[in-house]
């Protein structure tokens, strides 16, 4: 009878056991090797430099001088109190000796006090003389401005009057009318006519006509300084006389 096939491979089926458990181990390694694989975040990271600032530049120290010594003030010299001399001492009365050649005598007119000269008061400085302030010239008086209004106004009659004409034409030569015409007319300060009209009709055509083309003709002067209260414009009136000649 031959070998039993277990008995024959009984070696290599010993071993079948570690075999499993290394290739188990061997398959968990590569199971948890594929878990451990890098993970890689999606998004970029940006790495900012920041430039450093510069580091401060050192001051240098002001060195402040030392405060000044105090100077100690001169001293007052203190006046000298007035020596009080002892009163004379009155003569006693002795028996009358011959005089005697002393020098006692001019001694004591020596030692007696000389009277002090009187002090005058110290003369008051000059006062300055002080110049008059110069006299203020008077104001000149205001301009007559109704003289020059009413001189102004009879220029202007006196120019239109001058300037008039009497209406020609058959008409006039047939009717010769005759009257008076008493116009107004607004004028500005450089003397332009701003409007005009009659004021007062002489019942004519023709010659009211004829007074509205003497406003026209004419040319006036411009208003006086300060007359009219520097008004912009002024209201006149003339009456202009009308005679067939």
């Amino acid at each position: 009878m031959g070998t039993p096939f277990l008995f024959r491979f009984r070696e290599p089926l010993a071993t079948l056991p570690s075999l499993l458990v290394l290739l188990a181990l061997v398959v968990a390694g590569v199971q948890k090797a594929s878990e451990l694989k890098r993970h890689e975040d999606p998004q970029p990271v940006q790495i900012a430099l920041m430039e450093l600032p510069p580091p401060p530049v050192p001051q240098p120290k002001v060195e402040t001088p030392p405060p000044p010594k105090p100077v100690p003030l001169p001293r007052q010299q203190e006046t000298p109190k007035p020596v009080s001399k002892p009163a004379p001492a009155k003569p006693v009365s002795a028996p009358i000796e011959p005089a005697m050649p002393t020098t006692e005598a001019p001694l004591l007119a020596a030692a007696k006090p000389q009277p002090s000269a009187p002090t005058t008061p110290a003369a008051a400085p000059a006062a300055t003389p002080t110049r008059p302030a110069p006299p203020v010239p008077p104001a000149p008086p205001p301009p007559d401005t109704a003289n020059i209004e009413s001189q102004y106004v009879a220029q202007l009659r006196a120019h239109l009057n001058s300037i008039k004409r009497y209406p020609t034409g058959r008409e006039a030569s047939q009717l010769r009318p005759q009257g008076r015409v008493r116009v107004w007319f607004v004028l500005r300060r450089d003397g332009s006519v701003v409007e005009q009209g009659i004021e007062g009709s002489s019942n004519s055509m023709l010659l009211d006509d004829a007074a509205r083309k003497t406003i026209n003709r004419a040319s006036f002067t411009g208003f006086p300084e300060g007359a009219f209260g520097d008004a912009a414009t002024h209201r006149f009136t003339a009456e202009l006389e009308f005679v067939p000649g």
